[in-house]
């Protein structure tokens, strides 16, 4: 049961085996080629998305900033907390300073 195989048919087999190869490759590349190319528009959303909610995120601290300046200078609230006391720290620093 010993078989033996001539040249030509060692090339043939040698050149399906090539073949097969050659198309599962092409396969592969075109497979990563398409999911690069939907990684890519995947990572250009998040950007776009990101710049939008940072653009947001100013916006209201911003708005939340002006809405505290007012909720602290309303009647109310003086009346209620008292006035903003300032800070010393410009005086005791300026005291602590030795000429």
């Amino acid at each position: 049961m010993f078989m033996c195989y001539t040249p030509l048919e060692s090339f043939i087999k040698a050149d399906i085996f090539f073949v097969v190869t050659t198309i599962a490759v092409i396969f592969v590349t075109l497979f990563f080629i398409i999911a690069l190319f939907y990684f890519i528009k995947l990572i250009r959303n998040f950007y776009k998305i990101s710049k939008i909610l940072r653009k947001c995120a100013s916006d209201t601290d911003g708005e939340l900033r002006e809405l505290g300046e007012q909720i602290r200078q309303s009647p109310l609230f003086v009346f209620l907390f008292g006035k903003e006391k300032k800070k010393k720290e410009k005086e005791h620093s300026a005291s602590k300073k030795v000429i």
